[in-house]
């Protein structure tokens, strides 16, 4: 469990200036700007972005009162506190961070194209609405708003003033569909709103402050002023709607100053950090606040020739991963011998500190435990990545050791998310005797209505979920986490597994969905609906031969299609289709078809050959091959060659999607605008369905 240092290139000048998020990026906030890098497996990582401070003053309207205007005149400026949002408020779904910087200009940032990409941007200016906001709630001038503005935390977006109140700020994020040139885009938008304030007697300006929010505990919010600690909770309704008694108080017998907190992933246990890197952990519970008796030394000591006996650790900041089992703690060194400051002393470095020995009694199945409660939650992938999820617990399995030992945590997470998968997975369909449609019909037969369905059934699903985090577990111990090939033998059958029940699903809960609105009497006239719905039919004549349910809905499908009229005849009355899958359901054993269809087109005939049409054959995986041996990428989803250079790549499993304007069809060129099935596939899978990870342009 050795993870390797991460070097900054600079010397922080704030505490609490590390932030872990959602989507387990690393934040670090120094005067060369804000390090962004993400933990990977065995000591590696990746330094994803450097973001650097843009001056601000034409575009900052919050005032500085004259006093700091004057200190801070000549000074250039910087990032002063950063927040990670939950995840899921991006255009690409994924996490983004709010900024202070010394000149009090408020900013919320994303990446320019996705998640994995180097290029960070300012996308929304919230400094003019905090101001508009402030002015019109209260009876103050805008001049002391920039007091206000002292530390941040969110989720809520929570500030800290110079007269020791606390501010709370409710952000709200809207992505609105914007139509240019026929193209329709999606646009951020962010709207502010002064939501609370909650003011104490002890009138010290709030240093620190941490959020903590859970659908089955209720919400907490812990502030940090000098030594001591104060704890609001709401165990029922939202904390920033409630008459809050006065809050908890603790005073941490500690004689340096606490630079972090953390709230552990049940709330029930905060973890405090001071400068000299001692951890305090205190329980959170009820009415009271005591200490668990498990302070630990967390001193970098694994550079002997760094760390001499007259150098010492300095520490600024810490945060926690998605299980609370690793800390990442930021460090510089400090010496009082040293007569001038040299390089040495001018970086900065963030080390990963286990929380809990792995020997442990009763480790493996408190971390079991966890698992199952986060399976229970049906919308967990929405809330948290599943590399957040997984990361530590994966870093906790010892691979050398637990090849064949059945009590291992590797087996038991992977045990426990089959348990998961066959406890939902007999209530997550049903099919009818005949033509394999939903027992369940839709409320609303509108673009709408199919939208709501399937988000609800494709990604908030447990038995799904489960299926997706087995192959998390089993991708990355096969590549990242260099398992043996004996081992990795044995996984790639359990992967291949996993991925052809989740086609399986996706397959059954989409026709199903398209056989219901035919029944009810929508058509299907866009000719790239068809074209989709045939894609799939045949997605199931190649792999799903031996499913009757499948085969029922093909058969409707394939039957339905046949009676239109229009460019979707150029496949003929699917004659060949309809009379392999009436020969597949009449007999008791599995039989492969003799010939596999092949729909779409290989786009360099296409434009070579205007009349040829050289067609792509369908593979096992996500890419198709065309008779001249040209690999082609296939859309995930729908099975359609991606043709185009920018492509929607998923952050985790790399598989491509495309976007509606990027749609290659070899039938024609009729609108989209007009689709029912193409509209709602792609507004409902914002996230990949294979592994629910965010997808990110990325050039093919």
């Amino acid at each position: 469990m050795e993870l390797n240092n991460v070097d900054i290139k600079s010397l922080p000048i704030n505490i609490n200036c590390l932030q872990w998020s959602e989507e387990n990026h690393i934040s670090v906030v120094s005067p060369s700007g804000i390090d962004i890098f993400i933990p990977l497996y065995r000591s590696k990582y990746i330094r994803n972005a450097l973001v650097t401070c843009q001056d601000s003053s034409d575009r900052n309207p919050i005032k500085i009162n004259d006093f700091n205007s004057t200190l801070i005149k000549d000074i250039p400026e910087v990032f002063k506190c950063l927040t990670w949002s939950p995840i899921g408020c991006s255009i690409i779904q994924s996490c983004l961070f709010i900024v202070i910087t010394s000149r009090f200009h408020v900013a919320i940032y994303g990446p320019k194209d996705g998640p994995l990409q180097r290029d960070w941007i300012e996308v929304e200016n919230m400094s003019p609405r905090l101001l508009q906001q402030y002015t019109e709630q209260t009876d103050e001038t805008d001049k002391t708003l920039a007091d206000k503005l002292q530390s941040i935390y969110a989720s809520s977006f929570v500030t800290a003033s110079d007269d020791g109140s606390v501010y709370i700020w409710r952000i709200t994020i809207s992505l609105i569909p914007v139509i240019s040139l026929g193209i329709e885009n999606i646009k951020m938008q962010a709207s502010v709103a002064l939501h609370a304030t909650l003011s104490q007697a002890d009138n010290r300006p709030a240093l620190i402050m941490k959020w903590y929010e859970c659908n089955n505990t209720g919400e907490k919010l812990a502030i940090v002023k000098g030594l001591k600690i104060y704890i609001w909770t709401s165990n029922e309704s939202p904390l920033i709607n409630t008459d809050l008694e006065p809050p908890m108080m603790f005073k941490v017998p500690l004689s340096k100053g606490i630079i972090a907190m953390i709230w552990n992933y049940d709330g029930s246990q905060l973890y405090t950090f001071n400068n000299e890197g001692n951890n305090l952990t205190l329980n959170v519970s009820g009415t009271y606040i005591d200490v668990n008796e498990s302070t630990t030394k967390y001193i970098n000591d694994g550079n002997d020739d760094m760390l001499l006996s007259e150098v010492e650790p300095v520490y600024f900041g810490a945060d926690g991963s998605g299980n609370s089992l690793f800390f990442a703690v930021l460090f510089a060194l400090e010496t009082s011998e040293t007569p001038y400051i040299t390089d040495k002393y001018e970086v900065s470095y963030v080390t990963f500190c286990p929380s809990e020995d792995p020997s442990k009694n009763g480790l493996i199945p408190s971390l079991i435990t966890r698992l199952k409660n986060m399976l229970e939650d049906a919308y967990i992938l929405e809330r948290k990545s599943t590399n957040y999820i997984m990361w530590d617990l994966l870093e906790y399995c010892d691979l050398e050791n637990e090849f064949d030992k059945n009590d291992s945590l590797l087996h038991q997470l992977d045990n426990t998310c089959w348990d998961c998968y066959n406890k939902y997975t007999t209530s997550s369909f049903e099919l009818s005797d005949n033509d394999g449609s939903t027992t369940k019909s839709l409320n609303e037969f509108s673009l709408i209505g199919i939208i709501m369905k399937w988000k609800n059934i494709l990604y908030r699903d447990r038995s799904l979920n489960a299926l997706r985090l087995l192959m998390h577990i089993y991708s990355n111990v096969m590549k990242c986490l260099e398992a043996s090939s004996g081992f990795q033998s044995q996984l790639s059958p359990a992967y291949e597994d996993c991925l052809k029940r989740i086609e399986n699903y996706f397959l059954k809960q989409v026709l199903s969905t398209i056989v219901d609105c035919i029944k009810f009497g929508v058509a299907i006239n866009n000719e790239h609906d068809q074209l989709f719905i045939v894609y799939w039919c045949d997605w199931i004549l190649l792999y799903f031969n031996d499913d009757n349910g499948l085969l029922k809905l093909a058969k409707f499908l394939y039957e339905y299609l046949s009676t239109l009229q229009g460019k979707a005849k150029i496949f003929g009355n699917f004659e060949t289709e309809k009379a392999w899958i009436s020969q597949l359901l009449s007999s008791k054993k599995s039989k492969k078809i003799n010939k596999a269809p092949t729909r779409a087109s290989c786009p360099i005939f296409i434009i070579v050959f205007l009349i040829q049409l050289i067609h792509v054959s369908f593979m096992r995986g996500p890419t198709g091959q065309c008779t001249k041996g040209h690999t082609w990428d296939l859309c995930s989803i729908t099975l359609s060659v991606v043709a185009v250079k920018n492509v929607r790549s998923c952050n985790n499993c790399n598989r491509k999607i495309l976007a509606m304007p990027d749609f290659h069809s070899p039938i024609g060129e009729q609108s989209i605008s007009s689709s029912i099935i193409v509209k709602a596939i792609f507004e409902t899978c914002e996230k990949c369905f294979y592994c629910g990870g965010n997808f990110i342009f990325r050039p093919r």
